[in-house]
């Protein structure tokens, strides 16, 4: 594993340790679950270091998953679901899945829109004391750790694109 992806993985380590106090407060108003699958039918764009660990994952699947996701990818319009979403609605790269998959299901906050919170439209729905330090706090973190993440790996501006753009990719990989 590379330098980039394994400091890639510490901040998913951090994220995914702030993610889990949110659930387990607000478990029952949150519907995400194996089997749901609503958040993966947007094209969400990630960097070229997320792609990277997209790409890690595809390389890592079993040769008949690795074919399915690469033809999905290939073919992807927007408004379809994820290539990587099975037909049980669950994540065939879970372990790989980018920063905005681990997050999504807890209201979102973004530095450039501090005043507001977004979240899935299936969750929080009538929920009104959200606490700040819980969900916005940590964010902010994230934030900084990203920030952070880029300078020790003097990363310039990245190529963001979907994540069907990611796992289509240019090599053979579908063939191996």
């Amino acid at each position: 594993m590379t330098r980039p992806l394994q400091r890639l993985r510490v901040h998913l380590r951090i994220v995914d340790g702030d993610v889990a106090p949110v659930v387990a407060r607000y478990r029952e108003h949150i519907q995400c679950r194996p089997g749901c699958g609503e958040c993966c039918r947007q094209s969400f764009k990630v960097s070229e270091l997320e792609g990277a660990l997209l790409r890690e994952g595809l390389a890592a699947a079993e040769a008949t998953t690795r074919a399915e996701i690469v033809a999905r990818a290939r073919n992807y319009a927007a408004g379809e679901a994820c290539p990587a979403l099975g037909s049980a609605e669950t994540c065939l790269l879970y372990a790989h899945r980018p920063r905005i998959c681990r997050k999504y299901g807890i209201p979102l906050w973004h530095p450039e829109r501090p005043h507001e919170l977004k979240t899935c439209r299936l969750n929080f729905r009538g929920v009104a004391d959200l606490d700040a330090d819980l969900i916005v706090e940590p964010q902010a973190g994230w934030a900084a750790d990203w920030i952070a993440l880029r300078e020790e790996l003097a990363l310039g501006p990245q190529d963001n694109r979907t994540i069907a753009a990611w796992l289509a990719g240019d090599s053979d990989m579908s063939e191996e």
